[in-house]
């Protein structure tokens, strides 16, 4: 098959390494794979496992010159499938895709619209347009779990044209050894002074405002207040950059946490399994999520674990992680208490069963065979129609 990823992003996030995973899948599987994005770190990404990569950016919501070039593009190419990501880019290559008579459209929003942190009339605006293009023009809406699927029913996209499919984890470069796990802590908490013996809170990602960082730094420093202060020494470490990284800082130092609370910036994604390995526990205080990989990663790196209750999040954790009402900073505060009491008693016992829901629910395997799975029928049923 002739497969072309559709993304209006080249910056490292969830969605971009979702795109990733699914070229490095289906071009191991035989495939023959295009992708349409900017340039920037993730195009080359994309490059560099053997995608035919075309640097180009969405420049307006509908782009007719865009939609014009990537029709044009599909049909010379004899694209078999189009696979669109976020609003902009699947909503222009819903029209392409069309134009073009492309014979499988997939579109994904990671997010429902609904649970984005932008005006309301936007979002309904949004949702009206969004669903009206993949009821008219898409072979399938991907939902990354049950209750996405429901969100985006709401939305007004019919049952018939979702597909529930979820995440999966590279689990790879997340295999560390004792040995290598304590040189990569050691590296990272020297890096910022802390101490081996400190007890290390962590989060990774996007400095944005779906991401509830703020309620973390408010958390901690009510943490700081309660009797476990005395008892050991406590750090949170933010491993991420992004437009909300001043405005943070400057609220770590208005709560008086310099020397408490590190924000490290934009990091290569190379160093992203050593931050994993300098924290004692991982906390995830996301207001909005479409999936939540970091939630895999950590997990499978058997760290505890305390988690924002989006019910997204409580179906991808399940068992495995304590959760908190999301945006509240003191019932945060509480939960990364209890997490620190039980895995300071118990924490051999939750690491192994992180790591195992993870390896039987999230594998990359599975991941690649659902979607691989969903191309062959939707070929199939393109093939169908056209014989008729």
């Amino acid at each position: 098959m002739k497969i072309l990823y559709v993304l209006n992003s080249s910056k490292y996030g969830g969605m971009e390494w979702h795109v990733y995973d699914l070229i490095k899948g289906m071009i191991q599987k035989g495939h023959e794979v295009f992708v349409w994005c900017p340039g920037g770190v993730m195009s080359d990404a994309y490059s560099s496992l053997g995608a035919k990569t075309f640097n180009k950016e969405i420049l307006k919501d509908i782009d007719l010159k865009y939609i014009s070039e990537l029709s044009l593009f599909i049909k010379e190419n004899n694209i078999d499938i189009v696979h669109a990501h976020e609003l902009k880019a699947a909503s222009n290559a819903l029209l392409a895709g069309n134009k073009a008579k492309v014979k499988v459209l997939i579109t994904h929003t990671h997010t429902p619209i609904s649970e984005w942190k932008i005006p309301e009339f936007k979002k309904k605006i949004n949702e009206k347009v969004y669903s009206y293009l993949v009821n008219r023009y898409s072979s399938s809406e991907i939902a990354l779990t049950k209750s996405k699927k429901k969100a985006k029913m709401k939305e007004g996209i019919k049952e018939n044209k979702l597909t529930v499919i979820p995440n999966g984890l590279e689990t790879l470069k997340f295999n560390v050894s004792p040995n290598q796990r304590a040189d990569y802590a050691e590296e990272i908490r020297s890096k910022y002074n802390i101490p081996k013996t400190a007890f290390v809170f962590g989060n990774v990602g996007r400095l944005t405002e779906e991401k509830g960082i703020d309620v973390l730094i408010k958390a901690f420093s009510k943490f700081l207040k309660s009797d476990l202060f005395h008892q050991r020494d406590f750090y949170l470490l933010i491993a991420g950059g992004g437009k909300l990284e001043e405005s943070l800082k400057q609220l770590t130092q208005e709560l008086n946490l310099d020397g408490k609370v590190f924000i490290t910036g934009a990091f290569d994604d190379h160093d992203k399994v050593k931050y994993y390995c300098s924290f004692d526990a991982f906390v995830f205080p996301s207001l909005a999520e479409g999936f939540g990989i970091v939630l895999l990663e950590a997990l499978y790196m058997g760290l505890p674990t305390v988690c924002s209750n989006l019910e997204v999040l409580e179906e991808v954790g399940g068992d495995s992680v304590k959760y908190f009402e999301a945006g509240n900073d003191i019932l945060l505060s509480k939960a990364m208490i209890d997490e620190y009491e039980i895995s300071s008693k118990d924490g051999k016992s939750v690491s192994d069963r992180s790591k195992l829901r993870v390896e039987s629910l999230y594998s990359m395997e599975k991941f690649v065979s659902n979607y691989l799975n969903l191309y062959t029928k939707l070929m199939e049923e393109a093939a169908a129609k056209r014989k008729k």
